[in-house]
């Protein structure tokens, strides 16, 4: 399960005979998420020839979901080699969308290839990464007077508190690294913590 994933977008540019290729890559969660990035993309672009996508979900080795489209340019030509790129490059949770400005030479599908496998190595170069850390997700049920505690316990596990819920008892989403969690968990049980499945 170790692959890595970005932490912040990036925008770099490439040039092939006369060709602009601007290539948008950046941390993606869902297909939904990815489906504005291109919205948004294609909006700032809007006289663009082409706006190609590649997008994985999930570990490259095995990801959840992969898509890859060629927005009109010769079948195989832009997307499947973008795709190809970040599986190889070992990125998950990435999407990359390239946008070409026709510069007036045809480049032929390898050179499209070319073109559009090169846009995404340069903005690749550039983007920050970072390894992919699973977390967990769990609800904690206490008193109130340890609800200060509950904050200290999860922030020294590296994780974070959601906002509480206040009835008869206090419930409080937490999220912290898998790593962290049974250590946390012996505490929590130790103390007489509620954990809740979520």
């Amino acid at each position: 399960m170790n692959y890595q994933i970005p932490s912040s977008p990036v925008v770099s540019e490439t040039e092939e005979k006369k060709s602009r290729f601007i290539c948008w890559l950046g941390p993606v969660e869902d297909k939904a998420a990815f489906q504005q990035q291109l919205d948004t993309v294609r909006a700032q672009y809007p006289d663009a020839s082409h706006h190609c996508t590649a997008l994985v979900i999930g570990n490259p080795s095995n990801p959840d979901a992969m898509q890859a489209d060629d927005d009109g340019e010769p079948g195989g030509s832009a997307g499947r080699p973008m795709l190809e790129l970040l599986l190889k490059q070992g990125v998950g949770n990435v999407g990359a969308i390239v946008t070409r400005y026709f510069g007036g030479t045809k480049l032929g599908v390898g050179g499209l290839m070319r073109a559009y496998r090169g846009a995404v190595g340069a903005a690749l170069q550039d983007i920050p990464l970072q390894p992919f850390i699973p977390l967990v997700h769990m609800s904690i049920c206490c008193d109130f007077a340890q609800e200060a505690r509950l904050r200290f316990l999860v922030g020294r596990h590296q994780g974070q508190c959601g906002q509480a819920e206040y009835a008869s008892r206090v419930t409080v989403p937490i999220s912290l690294p898998q790593n962290q969690w049974s250590s946390l968990q012996a505490q929590l049980l130790a103390e007489s913590f509620q954990i809740l499945d979520d």
